[in-house]
């Protein structure tokens, strides 16, 4: 019969074998011994000198206890019981073969031996070499010195002379001088070094026995040189600085009773006698405190252009600098000059350096940056040479801009939105030309502010232009800016106009590839009516509060515009997506999706009603009583409720927020679901259970006290639901800000039922209708039949949308529409059989920029 194992140094392993008729053998197995340690980390040799440290490491891993022993040349170590052992400094004894011994319980184990091999370090003496020659009874001095910088013994060897400390004194013949050094506890002995000196009787050439130094002196001291020789008769002198003759300074010194900087440099002296010359050098170096011999100048450039600062001065050693401004050291400015490669109106003031050595500092006078600001801002209009179309030029105070250009007769335009002008007042860009063959063209123009003037060409286009700025104040002003505008209703109808205080203004459209413009003048009620540049269709917008409106009519066929100046543009978003439909338990269950896009962490309020759509004043019949929601990302659960009101503390925010949304109330204590959070940027879905029945799932965006609308935003709803005969799939969505939002509205049938998603029961024929209120805004039944297609299929892999099967039933809808309430419904077209009205379809609404 089996037992619990004990602890696993008394552990029993059961082993049994089988008998080919059945029969079962056991035996059991005792392992009451642990292994012995094994040591991971080895001690290594060493070889090195007296006086360096040294620790040797030994580490083994097994069962604990694991006591440690360290051996030298096999004997235990007193104390060594760690599983490392230090010398603080090697000694000639320690020269050992070391190891160490771990021991548990299982036994002992050696490690690796490691030798330490310590000598002492070599050094080296080094004699200088003995002179050609001396007169007999004559004295030179020696040099000799040692690598370890301890002190070198010199010794005569042979011949008739005398040795006083370093200085050899010869009677004749030869003499060999012996240089030793014994060394110490650190260093060894090193090799002894001979040098063989002549002392010659009688007559002998001119020749240095001590060369002069290199000096270095503070200016305004004294400074000397001075020389050693000997011949036979006696030498004559002569200095010399840099290669020119000192006149009078023929002496075995040479002195300057008062350095200055002219006096540093390169000085050599010339001995000689009849029988010989010799020469030797020494640089003289003469340190002073920085003076400044050239101050920097002040300076007046317009903004943009590059300015320097320089300073001359003296010093030695060479002084550092430091470059201030208005009294404040600037980063880095630390050379002789200072450069700014383009001026700003913050680069104005005074400038100063400080310079410094190690015997003082000095600063120079100040010089003063003034920097001229040019002001290019300003709308300026003009026209293309020769009449070939109409150009106007925005620029901003920070001199980015933006330029308008149509060329009828080239069926060509500009819409260049990142123009930038430098300091000068020249901006050059490459840009693609609008309509139907578009071409890479470059932009390029000046800008006279003096004279309020642009004048620039097109290249690629051969084009020039010129325009000039129009006043700054006039009856326009509140509506002076730039503006974007669209066709409302259209798939790609859009624009820009730019406007001057004076009331010019022009305006660039483009819808497709058909290229238009208007040029003209606001009434003082901010009116535009005329007709356009290559139509001739007749236009009237009225500009008013920052905003755009009007219409334009192209043949029998009238289309709204509206747009906004930039100041308000931007902040279009979907702030409300909403669907509502039947919902089922199963594969026909309501799912809801929706995709936050942006930097930050967005307040989202999302909400199910059921027992609300019952009761007045919607009297839903069929309303589901008791739904539930569950927000997923992806496959994590984030959040769920089924009762809105529970808990009690979520009711008051869940009531506040969606008052400040404008949501329709829930009733206290109502079964309606609802969830007030806070979502990071992604993908989210919504999950309505509950049983069967007819829901509303609502999708609200919660702005943040200080959050800039359209920073962080809902961009995509996507809602998999029910069709059923009576019972269409309806979603609305709420554009929201003051310019028109283009959106991709997608009625997805079909492709859902085909690979890869295999949906069952998808509905065969799925139509759009949009609709704004009571009116029908655009209808459409099977996409690809739309005159919109191609922009369509564009859009949709724009906003990552997969892609509809080129020739299926799906139906979809791109188009631009004005800020403002919508519902999306998702039926099937008149006169579809019984058998084709019941399905499941996804409906999709992105926005699409274009």
């Amino acid at each position: 019969m089996d037992k619990a194992a004990p602890a696993w140094f008394n552990r029993r392993m059961r082993l049994r074998f089988f008998a080919p008729l059945g029969l079962c053998l056991s035996a059991t197995l005792s392992a009451q011994v642990p292994p012995p340690p094994v040591f991971t980390t080895q001690p290594v040799s060493f070889s090195g000198f007296v006086g360096d440290p040294l620790t040797l490491t030994a580490v083994a891993e097994g069962d604990a206890p694991i006591t440690y022993q360290w051996h030298k040349n096999t004997l235990p170590m007193a104390g060594a019981t760690g599983t490392a052992i230090s010398f603080t400094t090697l000694e000639l004894a320690d020269t050992a073969v070391y190891y160490a011994v771990a021991t548990n319980a299982g036994g002992a184990t050696l490690s690796q031996t490691a030798a330490i091999f310590v000598t002492k370090r070599p050094q080296t003496i080094t004699f200088a070499p003995p002179v050609t020659g001396a007169a007999a009874g004559s004295s030179i001095t020696l040099a000799a010195t040692s690598s370890s910088g301890l002190p070198v013994t010199l010794s005569l060897v042979s011949g008739a002379a005398t040795l006083t400390g370093s200085r050899l004194t010869g009677d004749g013949g030869t003499v060999v001088v012996r240089a030793t050094q014994a060394g110490d506890a650190f260093y060894a002995a090193a090799d002894a070094v001979d040098r063989t000196f002549l002392f010659v009787a009688g007559g002998l050439g001119a020749f240095i026995t001590s060369p002069p130094l290199d000096t270095t002196v503070n200016a305004g001291t004294l400074a000397t040189l001075r020389v050693s020789a000997v011949g036979s008769p006696a030498p004559t002198f002569q200095w010399q600085k840099d290669g020119v003759v000192i006149a009078g300074a023929t002496a075995n010194t040479f002195t300057v009773a008062s350095a200055t900087l002219a006096d540093a440099g390169s000085y050599t002296v010339v001995v000689k006698n009849p029988g010989a010359v010799a020469s030797a050098s020494a640089t003289l170096i003469v340190r002073a405190p920085p003076v400044i011999t050239a101050q920097p100048a002040s300076r007046t450039v317009n903004a943009g252009d590059s300015v320097s600062f320089s300073v001359a001065l003296t010093g030695v050693p060479a002084p550092t600098y430091q470059w201030r401004r208005n009294g404040t050291a600037i980063a880095g400015a630390t050379r002789d000059t200072l450069a700014i490669a383009s001026a700003t109106v913050a680069n104005a003031g005074r400038y100063e350096v400080v310079v410094t050595n190690a015997l003082g500092t000095a600063t120079s006078e100040a010089a003063v940056l003034t920097v001229s600001v040019r002001d290019f801002t300003g709308v300026y209009f003009g026209r293309f040479a020769g009449g070939a179309g109409d150009a106007a030029l925005l620029v901003r105070g920070d001199r980015t801009g933006v330029f308008l250009g149509h060329l009828p007769a080239a069926s060509a335009g500009l819409a260049v939105l990142n123009v930038s002008i430098d300091f000068s007042g020249r901006f050059s860009t490459t840009t693609t030309t609008l309509g139907a063959t578009p071409r890479a063209v470059t932009l390029r123009g000046t800008i006279d502010e003096t004279a309020g003037t642009m004048a620039g060409d097109v290249t690629g286009l051969n084009v020039v232009f010129d325009g000039v700025r129009a006043a700054a104040i006039g009856p326009a002003s509140a509506s002076a800016g730039l503006f974007s505008l669209a066709l409302i209703g259209s798939a790609a109808g859009r624009g820009q106009a730019i406007v001057g205080a004076d009331g010019q203004a022009m305006l660039l459209l483009v819808n497709n590839t058909v290229l238009d413009s208007a040029r003209g003048t606001l009434t003082s009620g901010g009116r535009l009516a005329v007709a356009t540049t290559a139509a001739q269709a007749p236009l009237d917008v009225t500009f008013n509060g920052g905003l755009l409106s009007g219409s334009l009519r192209v043949g029998n066929s009238t289309g709204s515009i509206a747009g906004a100046i930039e100041a308000l543009a931007g902040a279009e978003r979907l702030i409300n997506l909403s669907v509502r439909s039947a919902t089922q338990a199963g594969v026909a269950s309501l799912l809801t999706g929706f995709v936050i896009t942006g930097t930050g962490a967005k307040q989202v309020l999302v909400r199910v009603a059921g027992p609300a759509l019952a009761v007045a004043p919607f009297n839903v019949p069929g309303a589901l009583a008791d739904p539930s929601l569950q927000l997923v990302r992806g496959t994590t659960n984030v959040a769920a409720n089924n009762d809105w009101g529970a808990p009690a503390a979520n009711a008051a925010a869940i009531t506040a927020a969606a008052a400040r949304v404008g949501a329709f109330p829930f009733r206290a204590g109502s079964a309606d679901a609802a969830l007030l959070t806070t979502l990071q940027p992604g993908a989210y879905s919504v999950a309505v259970g509950g049983g069967n029945g007819t829901v509303l799932t609502e999708i609200y965006e919660v702005l943040d006290a200080a959050e800039t609308p359209g920073a962080r935003r809902i961009s995509n709803l996507s809602v998999r639901g029910l069709v059923a005969p009576g019972t269409p799939f309806i979603a609305g969505f709420v554009i929201g800000g003051n310019a028109p939002q283009r959106v991709l509205l997608r009625g997805v049938g079909p492709t859902l039922g085909a690979a890869p998603f295999n949906v069952q029961g998808a509905l065969p024929n799925p139509d759009l209708t949009l609709y704004r209120g009571p009116a029908v805004v655009k209808t459409n039944d099977d996409w690809f039949r739309d005159p919109d297609a191609a922009l369509i299929r564009d859009a949709a892999t724009r906003a990552g949308a997969f892609a509809l099967g080129a020739a299926s039933t799906d139906a979809s809808i791109l188009i631009w529409l004005e800020p403002g309430a919508y519902t999306l419904q998702v039926g099937v077209p008149a006169g579809t059989p019984a058998a084709g009205m019941t399905g499941l379809v996804l409906a999709e609404i992105y926005e699409a920029a274009p």
